[in-house]
């Protein structure tokens, strides 16, 4: 079982997310880039899922925040963003991998088990 921290502005995306993989891993949903930092910086957390398009600080922000930090946790985007440039900025700055929304328990398991085995993905 992971530990997998959701990130994601809106609460019925955070919602949809707990209840497709929450009987898996051991999931935390926090709603905000600054909440998402702030707590990986606590440690104890193995997989972020992100929203890519957040008020304020949105999820491209986010990882080049961790890529600055050296930050080795995979980060799985999670988007309704379907074009090829979004894909290769998403992984130029870190990410393993893009979870096309709307998500399905398909679609996430595919991408936490490839995330978390070390290989990229494209869901």
């Amino acid at each position: 079982m992971a530990r997998i921290l959701v990130v994601d502005d809106s609460l019925t995306s955070r919602g949809i997310a707990l209840r497709l993989i929450g009987e898996l891993h051991e999931v935390t949903v926090l709603g905000s880039g600054p909440e998402a930092l702030a707590r990986i910086a606590q440690g104890g957390i193995d997989l972020v899922l992100l929203d890519l398009l957040m008020p304020g600080m949105d999820g491209q922000t986010v990882l080049a925040e961790l890529k600055k930090r050296g930050e080795g946790l995979p980060v799985v985007v999670m988007t309704a963003d379907i074009q090829a440039s979004t894909r290769e900025r998403i992984l130029a700055l870190g990410a393993v991998g893009m979870v096309n929304k709307p998500l399905t328990r398909e679609k996430l398991v595919a991408a936490i088990d490839s995330a978390l085995g070390g290989s990229r993905l494209d869901a």
